[in-house]
């Protein structure tokens, strides 16, 4: 991974998602100043401008509606929680199960490829579900975690959803244990479930090729622009602020892709904080980065920032 760092050039261009970010900005600074509206008289254009005051409450409501608020996308293991879901679980096999023959399918077929091994083998050894569940519920927060979570989505506007290469079992089973599974807007992993023999089966959440930081099965980046334009496009929510939060190499994809307005938070002394510093002339990132430990000195960080923003905004002239 060091020698892919080594090579590339990370200097994004600028992304769908960054056109049309300038494009609905442009529409918001622009639409409660002046209308333009063209018609077609004598085969000739007239073009009309109407002032604020003219507005009618449907040319208002066109006016305001893309909705800003906050999206907060986070990374699972070891950013919430404190362990790798998928090494938890696997180590529910007997010792003698976990061999080299085993490992070489993570060389020659990959993570996700693996962990369907992993889960052939608890099933033959007769690991129930329930083992299974039981085991994840047991996995312990990265510390201050629950409370982050809870307090962006009560207290702050903030849309939440998790990218992550573990699997839908995991993640939900742990939300739900925890009673976050409604603070979380959507989860991105790899499908799961379990068959009518309760075998867990895992599947990969997608193919891709184009992105060479990313594994083949997910890239988080790409998750995270396509997320952001449908939104966009089928719900009309236009994120001011996006922040994002991980602690692995496969976080960088995403994080190079935020804007000047955004906020990219790495854990401190994983592979992602590593490698931003390491490679700081070579790995672009044009958002605000923050340091972390918990999920307590994040959320002090974050809700500072927060004020200083809303105090820089209140500051600005008014628009209209």
């Amino acid at each position: 991974m060091c020698e892919l760092w080594a090579t590339l050039m990370i200097e994004p261009s600028s992304s769908p998602l960054q056109q049309i970010h300038r494009k609905l900005q442009c529409n918001l600074e622009t639409g409660g100043r002046q209308k333009h509206n063209k018609s077609i008289d004598n085969n000739a254009t007239m073009t009309t401008i109407t002032t604020t005051e003219e507005l009618t409450t449907s040319d208002r409501e066109n006016k305001n509606k893309f909705s800003l608020r906050y999206l907060a996308a986070f990374d699972f293991d070891y950013t919430v929680v404190a362990q790798n879901t998928d090494t938890i679980i696997r180590d529910l096999l007997p010792a003698k199960e976990i061999t080299k023959e085993l490992h070489s399918i993570i060389e020659t077929k990959g993570w996700t490829d693996y962990m369907a091994e992993v889960f052939r083998l608890l099933h033959s050894h007769g690991i129930k579900s329930y083992d299974i569940i039981e085991g994840i519920k047991k996995i312990p927060e990265v510390p201050g975690f629950i409370r982050l979570l809870k307090r962006l989505r009560q207290n702050h506007n903030f849309d939440l959803i998790i990218i992550s290469d573990s699997n839908t079992i995991f993640i939900n089973e742990w939300l739900k244990y925890h009673g976050l599974e409604d603070k979380i807007k959507r989860v991105f992993t790899n499908p799961a479930h379990f068959n009518e023999a309760g075998q867990l089966i895992i599947k990969p959440y997608h193919h891709q090729t184009d992105c060479r930081m990313s594994a083949v099965n997910l890239c988080k980046g790409k998750v995270l622009e396509h997320f952001l334009i449908e939104q966009n496009l089928r719900e009309n929510i236009s994120y001011d602020r996006v922040v994002y939060v991980g602690d692995g190499n496969n976080d960088i994809c995403p994080v190079i892709r935020l804007r000047l307005q955004d906020i990219a938070c790495a854990r401190q002394g994983y592979s992602m904080e590593k490698n931003l510093a390491k490679n700081r002339t070579k790995i672009k990132v044009r958002a605000e980065l923050l340091l972390w430990k918990t999920g307590f000195d994040l959320l002090d960080q974050l809700e500072k920032l927060l004020a200083k923003y809303a105090k820089l905004a209140e500051a600005l002239p008014p628009t209209d």
